[in-house]
């Protein structure tokens, strides 16, 4: 029980922190392929993480490395190795605040640059990777549908709960290609 009135504050804040910023009328047409910087949010479960491989793969093939910046917790050793060259900002369990949210210095550290693309690959909604995206002010950010999404994404994945995690990264990568 105290941790659902904890997540509401937070997110009663976030609608808050964010209750100004309009959203611009875009086409998803091309935004994704004409991106030049990405941001992406790991799974911070380290069982989803290996899931994740053929999305990994696509935003490594779509963009250069030092474009791709991945914001995790401390398990992702195989993506550390896929991207060499990419920034990793690590997501450590202090930076996270009692109700949340993402605190002001890792924040700063993510968002050291602009971002034209921002993707959270966790399959639950997770209130700091969520915070994190819209944050970063990137014009495409990309989540999964759930409760209260809206606030925070602009291109929803709807995920199937009766597939595997695999299948539905492997969904969304093929999602992300036609745009």
């Amino acid at each position: 029980m105290m941790e659902s009135l904890r997540h509401s504050i937070g997110l009663m804040a976030a609608r808050y922190r964010f209750r100004r910023t309009r959203e611009s009328v875009i086409s998803f047409t091309k935004t994704i392929s004409s991106s030049r910087t990405v941001l992406i949010v790991l799974p911070f479960n380290a069982h989803q993480v290996q899931s994740t491989a053929m999305v990994i793969d696509l935003l490594r093939r779509s963009f250069k490395g030092e474009d791709i910046t991945v914001a995790s917790t401390d398990h992702a050793v195989e993506v550390v190795r896929t991207l060499p060259r990419s920034q990793f900002v690590h997501i450590l369990p202090d930076e996270i605040s009692y109700f949340f949210l993402p605190r002001r210095e890792l924040l700063n550290r993510i968002l050291s640059k602009p971002y034209d693309l921002a993707i959270d690959l966790n399959l639950d909604f997770l209130l700091p990777s969520g915070y994190i995206c819209r944050a970063s002010g990137a014009r495409v950010r990309v989540g999964f549908t759930r409760k209260s999404a809206d606030i925070f994404y602009n291109f929803q994945i709807q995920a199937d709960p009766t597939l595997a995690r695999k299948l539905i990264y492997d969904r969304l990568a093929n999602c992300l290609q036609k745009f």
